[in-house]
This record gives C-alpha cells, structure tokens and sequence, in this order.
C-alpha cells in the first residue's frame, strides 16, 4: 500500500510540475535574447542574467521591485538601507530580510513584469532570456560595443547573444507576415547592403533556400535600391529556427561584430590608432 501511495503522489507531482513549467516555454509574441553555449547552460543563464542586468541599469536605471504593501522600491534604496545598519552588528538580520524580501517580491512577480526571464527551448545548449524591454537590440548594441572597445571578457560561458525582436510560429505564411513588418523600419527609408542569416535547431520543416529568397524578396521591394552583401552588410537578418518557433531580428556590423560572439569579440586584436 505504501509503495502503491508513492507511486501516486510521485506522478500526481510530477504532473503538477509540468503544469507550473508549461507558461516558461518559447512562445510567439515574446521578445528577448537568444544565447547559445557549449556546455553548462545553467551557467550560461547566469553569465547572461548578470551581463543583460548590469547594461541594463546602466541605459534604464534600475529595476523596481514591490514589497509587500505593493509599493514600488528601488533597489539603490535597499542598498542605502545596507549600509545604514553595516555599523551595528545587531542590525545584521535586518539587512538579510531586506534581501529575502527584494527576492521574493521579485519572484513573485508575473512573468510580464520581469526584466529577464529565462525560458525553455527544448534545444540543448540554446537558452533564452525572455525581456519586457522593448527594444532588446537597443542593449545588445551597448554591451557588444563596449566589449568591442576594450576587449574585456565579461563571460565565460554565454557565447553568442542576439537581440530577438519577434517570434512567431514556424510556418511560411507567418514568418512572411511578421517579417515584413519587422523588415519595414529597417529597409523602407534609405538604401541598406544586407544579408539574411538562417540557423535551424530541431526543426526539419522549414528550408534555408526558400526562407533567403521569400525575405529578400520582401526586402527589395521595401526598396529596389537594397543590395544584398554577403561579406560585409550593413544589416543582417537574423532567422533562428528553434523547434516549432522562428526567431527573428535585424543586427547591425553582424561580421563586424563576429556574429555577436561575446568571446570573439573580446579575442580580436585591432590596431589601435
């Protein structure tokens, strides 16, 4: 009986923790950051969480958090807290539960709300952090810029970090319908070189040769003077396949850049003038 009660309760949670993981899957509509590594992917995760957090509040400020009246903290203000109570020992406690609460209110937090939120692909060594930023190229282009200028290695084990700005479902119609209006802010105004970067992971539906002529398609027609470079364009389009999902974006300097591989970058010896 005992054996038999273990059983139950074991799949009874194990189905309950399926349900709980299902909202943190990769879905269409998200925005966010697409980061590959060659092991260690929770490593991985938080080579990405402290990179993304520290240019974050560097462009934005810092994030704010609620604690339990609702009221909205900064957390420079729990910082200033801190050192209020770093000259009394006694008070040390005091300092940890300001901690435990900005974690538990930031947890607490509905997925919408949270600046970075890593999400499941179902793909080994591909992980993706979910973002309420609006504009994920806007960071990317901060962080890749600045390592670019000094040559500092700020990760071990995040390697390439691609800004995606749209996702949708894995099937020709919709890739064409939100590509085009993803492609029209880029390609629309002033003649632009480009080139379109396609990477499939699990994902067997959808063909590279069809997926480069359908959207350049679309670019030359947002302006006939479009050209496309292979070797060094102004824009590339970036298409990632991830299983049933197809990931999309418009990066800036991709060769420049070395296809935004934070390691490369940081390798690269340039002539300093």
């Amino acid at each position: 009986m005992n054996a038999q009660k273990r059983k139950k309760n074991y799949f009874h949670n194990h189905g309950n923790n399926k349900k709980k993981r299902k909202q943190f899957n990769l879905e269409p509509g998200m925005k966010g950051f697409l980061c590959t590594c060659n092991f260690s992917e929770k490593e991985c995760v938080r080579d990405a969480y402290k990179i993304l957090n520290e240019f974050a509040d560097e462009i934005y400020g810092l994030d704010s958090i609620k604690d339990s009246n609702n009221e909205n903290i900064k957390v420079s203000d729990i910082k200033k807290d801190e050192t209020k109570y770093n000259d009394n020992e006694d008070d040390i406690s005091v300092v940890l539960n300001k901690e435990i609460n900005e974690l538990k209110a930031e947890y607490s937090k509905p997925i919408n709300a949270r600046r970075f939120q890593v999400i499941d692909t179902g793909v080994k060594n591909i992980v993706f952090i979910r973002s309420s930023l609006t504009n994920p190229l806007e960071l990317v282009t901060k962080i890749i810029t600045e390592l670019y200028n000094t040559k500092q290695q700020r990760t071990r084990y995040l390697l390439r970090l691609l800004p995606i700005e749209v996702i949708c479902k894995a099937n020709m119609n919709d890739i064409k319908s939100k590509a085009d209006a993803m492609l029209e802010k880029y390609f629309a105004q002033e003649p632009k070189t480009f080139s379109i970067v396609f990477n499939r992971h699990s994902n067997n539906n959808i063909y590279r040769d069809e997926i480069i002529e359908d959207l350049a398609e679309i670019i030359n027609k947002k302006n006939p003077g479009n050209k496309a470079d292979l070797k060094n364009p102004e824009l590339a389009v970036i298409v990632e396949m991830v299983r049933g999902v197809c990931l999309m974006s418009v990066a800036p300097n991709y060769y420049k850049f070395k296809k935004y591989n934070l390691l490369e970058i940081c390798n690269t010896k340039e002539s300093i003038k």
